[in-house]
């Protein structure tokens, strides 16, 4: 069952990044304590996240799926992941399987995936990418029940986007 997990988690990096400039690198991340898990998941959603979320769940509605829950766990790591991307100026997917194991031990997900972006203007930019993308596409499309989005403005005023999905 773990090898099935790591299998498709990795089938998901591979079809699932997003940007106007693509480019990936390794990173090791270091371990959470539970304080600091628990301090970053009660942030306050931004107004821009709220409304993507929104607007991500008024198109899974319109196609006949369900609207996705907000998971605060998941909020946490998309946060973490959004401001790696800003740090080194990437688009990754960079430590994915130790995310969604981290996601998983913490939340007993079955399933988990992401979409990344940046260099977008407005939230509809990046969700108009991600539905002209066949991977990200079949992961907003995808049977899951909870999400979180997080998007992270640079010191240049750049966009960075993480979304990650759950079931």
């Amino acid at each position: 069952m773990k090898f099935s997990f790591i299998y498709l988690g990795i089938i998901v990096i591979i079809l699932s990044s997003c940007s106007r400039y693509e480019n990936f690198a390794g990173y090791e991340e270091t371990e959470t304590s539970i304080s600091e898990l628990t301090l970053a998941s009660s942030k306050m959603h931004s107004k821009m996240e709220a409304n993507l979320f929104e607007l991500i769940n008024n198109y899974r509605l319109s196609i006949g799926l369900n609207p996705f829950e907000f998971e605060s766990i998941t909020y946490y790591y998309a946060i973490r992941h959004t401001n790696y991307m800003i740090s080194k100026g990437i688009t990754s997917h960079d430590m994915f399987t130790k995310r969604a194991s981290g996601i998983a031990k913490r939340t007993d997900a079955v399933f988990v995936a992401e979409n990344v972006a940046r260099n977008y203007d407005t939230i509809e930019e990046a969700f108009d990418a991600w539905l002209d993308s066949e991977g990200h596409r079949k992961n907003l499309e995808g049977d899951f029940n909870y999400s979180a989005i997080s998007i992270v403005e640079n010191s240049n005023g750049d966009y960075y986007f993480t979304q990650i999905f759950v079931k």
